[in-house]
């Protein structure tokens, strides 16, 4: 087997070490996937804008109850549905800020993930030139998740701080990642997702500690749904002619593209995805399989429970992966059209 030098990368890619004919086997999926993917897409949306959420911060503000604001708004504001299984954590915490301490708040955010987000992301690339352009596509995802943000508060302080523990977590250093997701569960259900993943790799490696962690993360966040949904239901009950929570129309991978790659057409969008996520599969460390999973399971679970919508949560991870398809892209170029070596000894007697 021939292993070919690294164009970016500091290692060689999971794909530079295929055989020849599953190179063969990539470059034809891909080349499908690319073309179904720029002709058969879905339209991009943006997520729908939270006003419930204002509306009963600024009434939190003025000294309302929480629950008691949302039965008097929820069944006249367009999301009332959708609210009603987001806890009042981000609401409790934006009500007892003034505008500007929470903006400041959202920026330092930002401006972390950044930070870490280049210091994890460096270490991938050999030189200057992949560095610079992870940090900027990371930047990019970031500012993604600002204007994700500034129209759903709950869905972009989920996919900021999702995006925080994957990037966070390493094999000797859990905790902080995986209080984080917990975190994120709190503020949107939907983040429930992260702890599962991460969860789940955490067993697969055989790591029980940071599995038990996970779980932890899980248990809490799904505690604080539970309370919150009897509170919700106590409130204000569902309408005997609810339709079940389970069933909810896709649209998973249009929320996706509106939200992690804004302003680019549909078709262009979905491709990029797909090279993001081929980028982030080929990648020979623990954190691309991680990614991959947090996009597939987001967009599979969307709408799913409760409408809650996870496809968002790796809003700020789909465009650094665009960073490590071209070492992905090239391995399998190089790997697919190599011919059979023989080697020929020559014995002297």
């Amino acid at each position: 087997m021939v292993t070919f030098a690294p164009l970016l990368l500091v290692a060689p890619t999971r794909l530079g070490r295929v055989e020849r004919g599953t190179a063969r086997w990539w470059c034809a999926a891909l080349l499908v996937g690319l073309i179904a993917a720029v002709g058969l897409s879905e339209v991009s949306t943006r997520p729908a804008a939270e006003l419930l959420h204002d509306s009963i911060v600024a009434a939190m503000r003025h000294g309302g109850n929480y629950y008691e604001t949302f039965r008097d708004l929820a069944r006249s504001t367009p999301d009332g549905e959708d609210a009603r299984a987001l806890p009042p954590t981000l609401a409790a915490v934006s009500a007892a800020l003034p505008n500007g301490a929470m903006l400041l708040l959202v920026g330092a955010a930002l401006a972390a993930l950044v930070a870490v987000g280049v210091q994890r992301l460096a270490a991938l690339f050999v030189g200057a030139a992949g560095q610079v352009l992870a940090a900027l596509l990371l930047v990019a995802g970031t500012a993604a998740v600002a204007l994700l943000w500034e129209q759903a508060p709950h869905a972009g302080w989920a996919a900021l701080l999702a995006a925080f523990a994957v990037l966070l977590r390493r094999a000797e250093r859990w905790g902080t990642a995986a209080a984080l997701g917990c975190a994120a569960a709190v503020i949107d259900p939907a983040a429930l997702l992260v702890p599962v993943v991460m969860g789940a790799f955490a067993l697969r490696d055989g790591s029980a500690r940071e599995a038990l962690g996970w779980l932890l993360a899980l248990a809490v966040g799904g505690a604080v749904l539970g309370c919150h949904l009897w509170a919700v239901a106590a409130a204000m009950p569902l309408p005997t002619e609810a339709a079940p929570l389970l069933i909810a129309p896709p649209g998973g991978l249009a929320r996706l593209l509106g939200a992690a790659l804004p302003g680019v057409a549909p078709g262009l969008a979905a491709a990029l995805l797909l090279l993001a996520l081929l980028g982030w599969a080929a990648l020979p460390r623990a954190l691309g399989p991680r990614v991959v999973a947090l996009v597939l399971v987001g967009i599979a679970a969307d709408g799913r429970f409760a409408g809650l919508h996870s496809a968002t949560l790796a809003t700020a991870l789909v465009a650094p992966g665009l960073a490590l398809a071209p070492d992905a892209i090239a391995d399998l170029l190089r790997g697919a059209p190599g011919r059979r070596r023989i080697t020929v000894t020559r014995v002297t007697r």
